[in-house]
């Protein structure tokens, strides 16, 4: 079970994208209109990153083997929904993360609860956001490319792609590592690619984690979507919340 819940909250306080286009540098001029300079790659990506927070989006990540998690997120309100199907250990299950005006609720609906409480899809827990560095209480879905803050040695792939390297022991808080993971990761440093789309907008990061003990390597892969979808999130109601 513990393993399970693990895996929701790396899958969900992560982001990523796509991209497999051979390398370039920051200072090509490719895909510019003859006479003009390229926009700088890591300025171009900050900026993508800075537009991602003007208007509501859906979400997609693709995390493997380990499942599939889609949502909506508002930076302006900062309220967000995700929902991760997973399997873990031959354990199937439903989780749905709703943030609403600062507070986290959980729902877990595991395939085989027998009926647990807490575990049968039927009531919310409300978290507590006083819980320290990694904790689900804490996570803001909408901050979740601030990790692309530590972005370094940024260089353009192709026309709307670029590539570099973050430092996981700078972000650490915007993709929801806690000190004991970052302590046994092999390096801090790890490559990423996004794609920017015709509007400046960031639409895609992606980037792997490494393996930390019995836990494998795997992909962080989301993309951004649907700019301007409604984002009509409410608290659960109080007689839907289990009593801590």
């Amino acid at each position: 079970m513990k393993k399970l819940i693990v895996l929701i909250a790396a899958g969900v306080l992560a982001a990523s994208g796509c991209a497999n286009s051979p390398g370039g540098d920051s200072g090509s001029t490719s895909g510019a209109a003859p006479g003009t300079a390229r926009k700088d790659a890591a300025a171009a990506l900050t900026s993508a990153a800075t537009e991602l927070q003007k208007d509501t989006y859906k979400t997609t990540v693709n995390l493997g083997d380990q499942g599939t998690m889609t949502g909506v997120a508002d930076p302006a309100s900062k309220n967000a929904e995700f929902v991760m199907e997973s399997t873990s250990a031959g354990a199937e299950g439903t989780t749905t993360l709703r943030v609403v005006d600062g507070v986290t609720y959980i729902k877990i609906a595991l395939k085989e609860s027998g009926g647990l409480p807490g575990f049968d899809g039927k009531k919310w827990r409300k978290l507590d956001s006083s819980g320290e560095l990694g904790t689900l209480g804490n996570f803001d879905a909408t901050q979740m490319t601030k990790s692309l803050d530590s972005a370094a040695e940024v260089a353009w792939v192709d026309d709307d792609t670029v590539k570099g390297t973050i430092d996981l022991a700078k972000s650490a808080k915007q993709l929801g590592l806690g000190t004991e993971v970052l302590g046994k990761l092999p390096t801090t440093k790890l490559p990423f690619q996004a794609d920017i789309d015709g509007d400046g907008r960031l639409v895609a990061y992606k980037f792997t984690m490494p393996a930390v003990g019995s836990q494998a390597a795997y992909d962080f892969d989301m993309k951004y979507s649907d700019f301007g979808t409604p984002v009509n999130l409410k608290a659960p109601a109080a007689k839907d919340i289990m009593a801590s």
